[in-house]
């Protein structure tokens, strides 16, 4: 798995650097999938054929390997994951969060939180390995993360204050959440959001050394 395949941030590549090598192909699968995603939502300007490109990709984590095209490396990734004994339906999850954001703003409280259960379940589900469901806190811990990273990108500032408070809430009465060494990319995205929940806004550049040093310490000793 190269880049050109990934097509990752930098964020991203740097989590990725954490995960076990066992677990690798797994994270960088569906954080490859959760950023292909958002690349439909972000350059699609008409509502049909933004939801013809998801339901494309709906129509490939549901067929069989068999029936699914070739020449799209991240299909040969999913495929590669089933082969290995992988369940496909958190994936279905992040894909169905994915399409909330195809209906329009403002959302109500419902929407929010579907969104929030669906991408962040989804996506934490599936790095997670599906060995176990995720905890409770675990499961909000995802969702949090979920309202951060859409209040980090979203241009409607209304929305992205909703997103954010909706994402203090969940962890205001909550200890930290934990994750075994399988999961440090995960616990990775959670103290990134949980240092901006506890000065109570949003951090302007996650591309600081600062935060580079944050990240790198978590990585290599979990603390």
């Amino acid at each position: 798995m190269n880049d050109a395949v990934l097509q990752l941030d930098p964020l991203r590549r740097l989590v990725l650097a954490y995960a076990k090598k066992p677990d690798r192909e797994r994270y960088a699968l569906v954080f490859a999938l959760d950023a292909r995603f958002a690349d439909v939502i972000r350059s699609t300007s008409e509502i049909l054929i933004g939801q013809m490109r998801l339901t494309w990709w709906r129509d490939i984590l549901t067929k069989a390997v068999t029936e699914r095209p070739t020449g799209e490396p991240l299909v040969a990734l999913i495929n590669q994951a089933e082969q290995k004994g992988a369940d496909l339906s958190p994936l279905l999850h992040l894909l169905e969060g994915w399409e909330y954001l195809l209906e329009d703003f403002p959302w109500d409280d419902r929407q929010f939180d579907q969104y929030a259960e669906k991408r962040g379940g989804g996506l934490f589900s599936f790095a997670s390995g599906g060995s176990s469901p995720l905890s409770v806190k675990q499961r909000k811990a995802a969702q949090a993360w979920a309202l951060w990273d859409f209040a980090r990108h979203c241009s409607d500032e209304k929305m992205r204050g909703q997103a954010f408070n909706k994402c203090i809430q969940l962890y205001s009465s909550d200890d930290p959440v934990s994750f075994d060494r399988s999961g440090r990319p995960l616990s990775i995205f959670c103290k990134l959001t949980q240092s901006d929940v506890k000065k109570g806004s949003l951090t302007a550049d996650l591309y600081r050394p600062a935060i580079a040093s944050k990240i790198i310490w978590h990585g290599v000793t979990g603390c």
